[in-house]
């Protein structure tokens, strides 16, 4: 998807962020360019159910489609994951905070597929450590490493107060002496506007305006970015949103058009009846049913007008164009579209599971490399604010992709386990691993006869 294809299909400048303020506040520019700008505001307009076509013809209302989307992979993704620290003081801390902010994952993962990324932040507030979920319009990523993972970046924060709004931005990075800092500005209204101190509203009256920390091994925060390709600017670090290509957007604009030419369908095939009002009673008269004061055409009291329904044509077609967004962003056929209607052949099918469970897989590793890296964030804040004792951690994830595996290649997969392990290239506790859901610790206890630990 190019910035011109954009023009042209809405026929307007889709409207870009404003780039200028972090450059001015921090003297920092966002790592997005001006197509991924454009991109991210058509995103979300898709997103908040809001797209541009909407605008254009009013008659088209807007079905949730990428929305539901997002919540359907997340929904995948997180069907059986699972996450265990193990440890002692330390590890039982960052435990408690990643279970509380356990029901934000779904949220963070939802918007970072939607709209390209999202942040997770630890904060702390009044003793207690948190974490914070921020999409791709809260949070601004400024910088990014050698393996592509966020260092950098700036948040925005808003309040109201006494019918006022107000905006604060807080910038993260590391400088070229390898401290890491934090700023903090307050704004009246949209940031950029007058700067106010930060005192200006109570909850952020606490907060220092420039903080430094030394020897930090990574960010404090976390950056989850859709692993699918970005098709608006292939070279950038920053994610693309899973309908970010432009054939899926067209794909979405389609299935609303088609979605109204059935709904119009219905509407203007209803049955009516004309009759010129005679023998009927004012008292009793149906206006949804009857037309009175209309002469049949051949004088009789009543004509009925009952047109046959096209509405499986449309249907099937609307069916069509939710199988291609289904393939366009990875899920299996009947994700979206009626499973009824899916006219594949078996191995068609198999190969729609396939696709999704790669695609769910890969979601599962970005988002596992996000929390790792949120942990340790939440250890350095542990650390530098004697939050817990200091003490090594350790994370165990399970997925447990069963939910997306075919019965009969699970079994194959199973059975080929088996004779890889009769042959010596497989250990016992490996098959333990991928298909009891254990770790690896735990599946050799098991197999040695031991408690689990």
């Amino acid at each position: 998807m190019r910035l011109d294809w954009l023009r042209s299909l809405f026929g307007r400048r889709a409207e870009a962020l404003d780039r200028g303020v972090t450059e001015r506040a921090f003297g920092v520019r966002p790592a997005l360019s001006r197509p991924m700008e454009e991109g991210l505001a058509l995103w979300y307009s898709l997103y908040v159910n809001d797209p541009p076509w909407r605008r254009e013809d009013e008659r088209l209302r807007p079905s949730g489609l990428p929305a539901a989307m997002g919540r359907e992979l997340t929904r995948n993704a997180l069907a059986e994951f699972e996450l265990s620290v193990s440890g002692g003081a330390r590890a039982e801390y960052i435990g408690e905070v990643l279970k509380r902010a356990r029901p934000g994952f779904a949220r963070a993962m939802e918007l970072g597929l939607c709209l390209g990324g999202a942040a997770l932040r630890p904060c702390l507030e009044r003793g207690q450590l948190y974490v914070d979920v921020c999409g791709a319009t809260a949070f601004t990523p400024t910088a990014f490493d050698g393996n592509g993972r966020a260092v950098g970046g700036v948040f925005r924060e808003t309040a109201v107060m006494d019918g006022q709004s107000y905006t604060r931005l807080e910038y993260h990075g590391f400088e070229p002496d390898g401290d890491y800092v934090i700023r903090s500005k307050a704004y009246r209204g949209q940031p950029g506007g007058q700067e106010v101190p930060l005192s200006a509203v109570p909850r952020w009256a606490e907060l220092t305006p420039e903080v430094r920390i030394e020897n930090l091994e990574g960010p404090l925060f976390a950056y989850f970015k859709n692993p699918g390709g970005n098709d608006i600017d292939p070279g950038s670090p920053v994610g693309a949103s899973i309908y970010g290509a432009a054939p899926t957007v067209e794909l979405l604009r389609e299935a609303e058009e088609q979605w109204y030419l059935l709904r119009w369908e219905y509407r203007s095939g209803k049955r009516k009846i004309y009759s010129d009002g005679s023998a009927l009673d004012a008292g009793q008269f149906d206006d949804e049913l009857f037309l009175r004061g209309r002469f049949t055409a051949d004088g009789d009291l009543f004509e009925t007008f009952s047109p046959a329904f096209r509405d499986e044509a449309l249907y099937k077609g609307f069916q069509d164009i939710l199988r291609r967004l289904e393939y366009a962003v990875g899920l299996s056929y009947g994700s979206l579209s009626d499973p009824q209607t899916v006219e594949k052949t078996a191995t068609e099918i198999l190969a729609a599971k396939s696709r999704q469970r790669t695609t769910v897989k890969a979601i599962q590793e970005s988002f596992q490399g996000a929390l790792e890296d949120l942990a340790r964030a939440l250890d350095a804040f542990a650390s530098l604010y004697g939050l817990a004792p200091e003490g090594d951690y350790a994370l165990s994830f399970s997925w447990g992709d069963g939910v997306l595996d075919d019965p009969d290649t699970l079994r194959q997969d199973k059975a080929l386990m088996l004779r890889e392990i009769a042959a010596g290239i497989t250990s016992p506790w490996e098959y333990r691993v991928a298909f009891k859901g254990e770790n690896e610790e735990t599946a050799r206890a098991m197999l040695a006869g031991e408690a689990a630990p």
